[in-house]
């Protein structure tokens, strides 16, 4: 696997998606604003009363109580990291360009 195109890859469609969520965050109204941060606070509310369950040992990826398959996946989850930084960092970019653009 080549790093350097999967990074340039990553940066582009982080700024591309970015540049995206930045000019609909910018434009949305209050009101659909408001209607996101309900929406997040009601589903971690009902997580938190048992109502949605969310499934942590498929977000490990199974790792507790697996020491030997921890350093196989420890090295694929720096290599996600690694990309999602990289794509995180472009996105942030991208969204404040956006926001910028659309003023």
């Amino acid at each position: 696997m080549d790093i350097i195109p999967l990074l340039g890859e990553n940066v582009t469609q982080g700024l591309i998606i970015g540049l995206i969520i930045g000019a609909v965050f910018q434009l949305a109204t209050k009101t659909i604003r408001l209607i996101l941060i309900i929406q997040f606070i009601t589903i971690k509310w009902l997580e938190a009363r048992n109502i949605i369950v969310i499934d942590y040992h498929r977000l490990t990826a199974g790792l507790l109580g697996k020491e030997d398959f921890v350093l196989q996946e420890a090295q694929t989850m720096l290599d996600s990291l690694i990309e999602m930084g990289i794509f995180g960092g472009a996105l942030a970019l991208g969204f404040f360009i956006g926001r910028k653009i659309t003023k």
